[in-house]
């Protein structure tokens, strides 16, 4: 009775982790195999076809891969498991390899152990912090105390970014990241890591895996990285370092619109991978499409006209493309600062990010918009056309400027901010 009430324990903490949450098939199969051990039963693999995936009485394992690709996917769920959240339990739930029959490994000694390796990582990590902690210091002195000697420092007055700092608040850089997700290919016999630009959001993943369920899509723990992210990064330190901030990087793909609160934001990406951010620009005066292969459209109106904007890429022998970015300085409802910088491809993303972390270039923008509005305002959307050969753009052009009120959000009632 002791044995079995443990192993409920042990199944009750393994399905309430990350790895199981959400994953309805994973744990009908480990909660099964559990029960037909405390039975006594070596479930088959018709048997748990029928009983678990509801295959029908013409079930055949030789064409029909269902179970075993599911129990491969369930074992390395358990190992992922037992190698983080679990690495103290007392008791470890194993499937081998080629069976369907759970096996109950007690772990004798092991939280001790445990315990006396997490205190070596600890020694290790706090020697590691006051190494780094000792390199900033002189990295400070030697560096930030003279910063004019290694980098191009933007100036504590200046319009755009002089007060982006000055609320006391974190500051993130947020990359537009694309959604990864895996799948089971019957010919090849084994998963594959996808990434397909029209499957970019949880939604499109969501109504993928409804669609075809037969490929087992799950979605990956990690995004893939735009390869221009690390010249904008390297672009936007040296603004960070002149307000003597340090550069704090997360992913679109592992945040939602609460993460954006009590923060300064820079967001820096394609429009396709603003996700929960694409709120922030919902109510703003602009209206963009995003189209296949890094194309799209912006709209907005001068009076009474619309103008509407297209980009376009020469793939022959010039390779010449007309790029658009939004930028926008926009105002949180808790005194935050956001900006975001995006663009349907490589070139308007580098183009619009180089403009704005560069003394010289930054200067020449405030230029164009005081010439377009007169002043720059505290908080305002502007649309540029980006023009040049591919991956080399030349040219900004500002095509559309409108201030944004201190008050905008609270104005319009902006229902994902909650206080």
């Amino acid at each position: 009775m002791k044995s079995e009430y443990s192993l409920h324990v042990a199944l009750k903490k393994i399905l309430a982790n990350d790895f199981f949450q959400e994953r309805e098939v994973y744990t009908n199969l480990l909660k099964y195999l559990v029960q037909a051990h405390l039975d006594g039963i070596t479930p088959k693999e018709v048997t748990i076809a029928h009983e678990v995936f509801n295959k029908g009485t013409d079930f055949n394992a030789a064409e029909d891969t269902t179970v075993r690709v599911h129990m491969y996917k369930l074992r390395k769920k358990l190992d992922e498991y037992y190698r983080s959240a679990g690495q103290g339990d007392p008791i470890r739930i194993m499937i081998p390899k080629g069976h369907y029959r759970v096996k109950v490994v007690e772990r004798k000694g092991q939280p001790a152990a445990a315990t006396s390796k997490i205190s070596r990582w600890i020694i290790a990590l706090l020697l590691l912090l006051l190494c780094c902690a000792t390199g900033y210091i002189i990295f400070d002195k030697l560096y930030l105390e003279q910063n004019n000697r290694c980098f191009d420092v933007i100036d504590s007055t200046d319009p755009i970014w002089g007060n982006f700092f000055s609320n006391g608040y974190v500051s993130t850089v947020v990359i537009g990241d694309f959604l990864v997700f895996h799948e089971y290919h019957p010919a090849l016999k084994r998963s594959r890591r996808i990434q397909d630009y029209s499957i970019n959001t949880k939604e499109e993943l969501k109504a993928y895996i409804g669609n075809y369920p037969e490929n087992l899509p799950e979605e990956w723990f990690l995004g893939e990285v735009p390869h221009n992210s690390l010249i904008n990064i390297i672009d936007i330190q040296p603004v960070f370092l002149s307000f003597k901030k340090k550069v704090e990087i997360r992913f679109t793909t592992e945040i939602d619109i609460d993460f954006i609160k009590n923060k300064n934001i820079v967001y820096i990406g394609e429009f396709k991978n603003l996700r929960a951010l694409s709120d922030l620009i919902a109510v703003l005066p602009v209206n963009y499409e995003t189209l296949p292969w890094w194309h799209g459209k912006i709209r907005f109106n001068t009076g009474d006209s619309v103008v509407a904007l297209q980009t376009s890429h020469d793939w022959g022998i010039s390779r010449y493309v007309v790029d658009l970015a939004l930028v926008s300085k926009l105002p949180g409802k808790n005194n935050e600062n956001y900006i975001l910088i995006a663009g349907f491809g490589y070139n308007s993303q580098v183009k619009a990010v180089e403009m704005l972390s560069h003394k010289a270039s930054l200067h020449a923008l405030e230029e164009q918009i005081e010439s377009i509005h007169g002043a720059i305002p505290s908080y305002f959307t502007m649309v540029l056309e980006v023009t040049g050969f591919d991956r080399a753009s030349t040219n900004a052009e500002i095509k559309f400027f409108q201030e944004v009120q201190a008050d905008y959000y609270q104005q319009y009632q902006y229902p994902t901010f909650n206080n």
